[in-house]
């Protein structure tokens, strides 16, 4: 039988000189390079949908992977900042990130909890 994959690790991240406990995290692969619609009124019904190369491109260095996470803590990461960003524990990972966005909730009944955005290589 196979078992659940699950993160009972203790998964940590540290950014920056600075460590957080992880509470949730999420690793996306976003492609900007994707087609776009050029589809018009004048296509009847049954025909192809239209697209296209998109005209405009990322950033040099823009890989589309990022990596979301909800941390305890009140204070929020400062976006736009890069620096080295290290998750142990259930999930590995160790290179160079710029935060991208960063939030903290306060909830009654609640810790305090944040979430950050980071884009990595």
């Amino acid at each position: 039988m196979a078992t659940t994959p699950h993160d009972a690790a203790g998964t940590t991240f540290t950014f920056a000189g600075t460590a957080y406990t992880v509470t949730n995290i999420t690793y996306s692969l976003n492609d900007g390079r994707q087609d776009i619609d050029i589809s018009h009124l004048g296509i009847t019904a049954g025909n192809a949908v239209l697209t296209m190369k998109s005209p405009l491109v990322g950033s040099s260095g823009e890989t589309g992977k990022e990596v979301t996470m909800d941390f305890h803590g009140s204070v929020p990461v400062a976006g736009g900042t890069s620096g080295t960003l290290t998750i142990t524990g259930g999930i590995v990972y160790s290179g160079v990130a710029t935060c991208s966005s960063s939030s903290v909730t306060a909830t009654v009944n609640e810790v305090i909890k944040g979430t950050a955005t980071f884009k990595v290589a």
